[in-house]
């Protein structure tokens, strides 16, 4: 299959922001749980919840993953203060029960995944361009930034 990406050396905020929002930001809160991973562009996916259980993957992709350390940081802390009183008390620990909630903007897209009958499966990812969190010290810290208008 021929590569049809331009060279990351040619893409501007502008063409990056083009490519990824292209049905318009919303914004709401949702709730990260310390499950994440990279994939092989390098964004950031981290498991999320909203409106209750409805689970998704909250991607920080293009020049967004690279702003990602804090909210990282602060998601293995919470991880490990988890893990170390369970440790304590003997207890086990559902992962999706550590959430950490998170104001975002950004656009939906779908995604398609085959299960094992080859019947594809359609699910959604949040495609994350602003984000704000409270740190530890109380201030409402904000990252990333809003696709330009057009």
């Amino acid at each position: 299959m021929q590569n049809r990406r331009a060279p990351s050396s040619d893409i501007t905020p502008e063409r990056e922001d083009t490519g990824l929002f292209k049905k318009g930001v919303v914004q709401f809160d949702i709730e990260l749980v310390p499950h994440k991973a990279r994939s092989s562009r390098g964004d950031l996916v981290i498991k999320g919840f909203f409106q209750n259980d409805t689970q998704v993957d909250v991607i920080f992709a293009g020049r967004r993953a690279m702003e990602t350390a804090p909210l990282e940081l602060y998601l293995e802390r919470l991880f490990s203060n988890v893990v170390r009183v369970a440790l304590r008390n003997q207890t086990q620990t559902n992962i999706d029960s550590i959430r950490f909630p998170v104001h975002v903007e950004g656009t939906w897209r779908p995604h398609f995944l085959r299960d094992m009958s080859g019947w594809e499966a359609r699910s959604y990812q949040f495609l994350v361009a602003q984000w704000s969190f409270t740190d530890e010290a109380g201030n409402l810290v904000e990252f990333g930034e809003l696709p330009r208008d057009k």
